[in-house]
Protein backbone atom coordinates (compact mmCIF):
# COMPACT_ATOMS: atom_id res chain seq x y z
CA UNK A 1 0.00 0.00 0.00
CA UNK A 2 2.76 2.48 0.74
CA UNK A 3 4.89 1.91 -2.20
CA UNK A 4 1.62 2.38 -4.20
CA UNK A 5 0.91 6.04 -2.56
CA UNK A 6 4.58 6.42 -3.02
CA UNK A 7 4.28 5.78 -6.84
CA UNK A 8 1.31 7.81 -7.27
CA UNK A 9 2.85 10.89 -5.09
CA UNK A 10 6.14 10.55 -7.53
CA UNK A 11 3.74 10.40 -10.36
CA UNK A 12 2.14 13.77 -9.40
CA UNK A 13 4.55 16.06 -8.37
CA UNK A 14 6.74 15.17 -11.76
CA UNK A 15 3.44 16.30 -13.38
CA UNK A 16 2.91 19.14 -11.48
CA UNK A 17 6.81 20.17 -11.97
CA UNK A 18 6.26 19.58 -15.57
CA UNK A 19 3.49 21.55 -16.08
CA UNK A 20 4.52 24.64 -13.75
CA UNK A 21 7.93 25.15 -15.95
CA UNK A 22 6.55 24.81 -19.27
CA UNK A 23 6.24 28.48 -20.71
CA UNK A 24 5.84 27.56 -24.35
CA UNK A 25 6.33 30.29 -26.74
CA UNK A 26 5.06 31.11 -30.21
CA UNK A 27 7.70 29.38 -31.80
CA UNK A 28 7.37 26.36 -30.23
CA UNK A 29 3.52 26.81 -31.26
CA UNK A 30 4.08 27.56 -34.57
CA UNK A 31 6.31 24.67 -34.99
CA UNK A 32 3.69 22.67 -33.59
CA UNK A 33 0.70 23.65 -35.84
CA UNK A 34 2.91 23.69 -39.11
CA UNK A 35 4.17 20.20 -37.83
CA UNK A 36 3.12 16.66 -40.31
CA UNK A 37 4.22 14.92 -37.20
CA UNK A 38 0.67 13.60 -35.79
CA UNK A 39 2.24 13.76 -32.27
CA UNK A 40 3.34 17.86 -32.58
CA UNK A 41 0.21 18.75 -34.60
CA UNK A 42 -2.17 16.91 -31.67
CA UNK A 43 0.11 18.81 -29.15
CA UNK A 44 -0.78 22.03 -31.22
CA UNK A 45 -4.41 21.11 -31.45
CA UNK A 46 -4.41 20.09 -27.34
CA UNK A 47 -2.55 23.47 -26.65
CA UNK A 48 -5.61 25.46 -28.19
CA UNK A 49 -8.00 23.78 -26.71
CA UNK A 50 -6.29 24.18 -23.19
CA UNK A 51 -6.52 28.30 -24.08
CA UNK A 52 -9.95 28.04 -25.21
CA UNK A 53 -10.57 26.46 -22.10
CA UNK A 54 -9.16 29.26 -19.97
CA UNK A 55 -10.72 32.11 -21.92
CA UNK A 56 -14.19 30.89 -21.18
CA UNK A 57 -13.76 30.03 -17.23
CA UNK A 58 -12.28 33.66 -17.06
CA UNK A 59 -15.15 34.95 -18.39
CA UNK A 60 -17.50 33.09 -16.87
CA UNK A 61 -16.03 33.82 -13.35
CA UNK A 62 -15.62 37.58 -13.87
CA UNK A 63 -19.70 37.33 -15.09
CA UNK A 64 -20.21 35.22 -11.94
CA UNK A 65 -18.15 37.87 -9.30
CA UNK A 66 -19.83 40.70 -10.84
CA UNK A 67 -23.50 38.76 -10.54
CA UNK A 68 -22.64 37.64 -6.59
CA UNK A 69 -21.93 41.53 -5.82
CA UNK A 70 -25.43 42.23 -7.36
CA UNK A 71 -23.79 44.69 -9.88
CA UNK A 72 -23.70 43.46 -13.64
CA UNK A 73 -22.51 46.46 -14.78
CA UNK A 74 -19.26 47.38 -12.42
CA UNK A 75 -16.08 48.00 -13.93
CA UNK A 76 -15.29 44.31 -14.94
CA UNK A 77 -14.59 43.62 -18.13
CA UNK A 78 -11.07 45.33 -18.81
CA UNK A 79 -10.32 42.62 -20.64
CA UNK A 80 -11.43 42.07 -24.16
CA UNK A 81 -12.85 38.57 -24.46
CA UNK A 82 -12.75 36.21 -27.65
CA UNK A 83 -16.83 36.10 -29.04
CA UNK A 84 -17.86 33.41 -31.66
CA UNK A 85 -21.56 34.58 -31.11
CA UNK A 86 -23.58 31.83 -32.73
CA UNK A 87 -21.35 31.01 -35.53
CA UNK A 88 -20.15 27.00 -35.37
CA UNK A 89 -16.04 27.67 -35.71
CA UNK A 90 -14.17 24.55 -35.65
CA UNK A 91 -10.91 23.95 -34.14
CA UNK A 92 -9.31 23.16 -37.59
CA UNK A 93 -10.56 27.07 -38.23
CA UNK A 94 -8.74 28.17 -34.85
CA UNK A 95 -5.74 26.42 -35.70
CA UNK A 96 -5.52 28.20 -39.83
CA UNK A 97 -5.71 31.39 -38.04
CA UNK A 98 -3.66 31.03 -35.34
CA UNK A 99 -1.00 29.16 -37.38
CA UNK A 100 -0.81 32.43 -39.88
CA UNK A 101 -1.07 35.32 -37.25
CA UNK A 102 2.50 33.21 -36.19
CA UNK A 103 3.59 33.16 -39.66
CA UNK A 104 2.73 36.92 -40.11
CA UNK A 105 4.18 38.06 -37.20
CA UNK A 106 7.14 36.21 -36.71
CA UNK A 107 8.93 39.28 -34.40
CA UNK A 108 6.53 38.24 -31.70
CA UNK A 109 6.61 34.57 -31.51
CA UNK A 110 8.92 34.93 -28.86
CA UNK A 111 5.52 35.77 -26.59
CA UNK A 112 4.34 33.51 -24.59
CA UNK A 113 1.76 30.97 -26.79
CA UNK A 114 -1.39 31.88 -24.85
CA UNK A 115 -1.09 35.44 -25.19
CA UNK A 116 -0.88 34.91 -29.09
CA UNK A 117 -3.76 32.61 -29.57
CA UNK A 118 -5.49 35.32 -27.50
CA UNK A 119 -4.53 38.06 -29.86
CA UNK A 120 -5.13 35.86 -32.99
CA UNK A 121 -8.48 35.01 -32.16
CA UNK A 122 -9.65 38.53 -30.66
CA UNK A 123 -8.68 40.47 -33.88
CA UNK A 124 -10.80 37.88 -35.90
CA UNK A 125 -13.20 37.25 -33.48
CA UNK A 126 -13.82 40.61 -31.85
CA UNK A 127 -16.47 41.35 -29.33
CA UNK A 128 -19.11 43.23 -31.16
CA UNK A 129 -20.81 44.00 -27.40
CA UNK A 130 -19.52 45.28 -24.77
CA UNK A 131 -20.63 43.57 -21.72
CA UNK A 132 -21.11 46.74 -19.94
CA UNK A 133 -22.98 48.15 -22.27
CA UNK A 134 -26.13 45.99 -21.82
CA UNK A 135 -29.35 46.85 -21.02
CA UNK A 136 -30.12 45.94 -17.24
CA UNK A 137 -33.92 44.88 -17.35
Amino acid sequence: MNKKLLSALAIVVSLHSTVATAEITGNELHIWLGSKNSADSLRGYAYLEGVLDAEDFYLTNEIFVALLEKNPTANRFKVAHICFDDAKVTLGQIKDIVYKYLEDNPAKRHIRAHSLVRYALMETFACTKNPQSSPTK
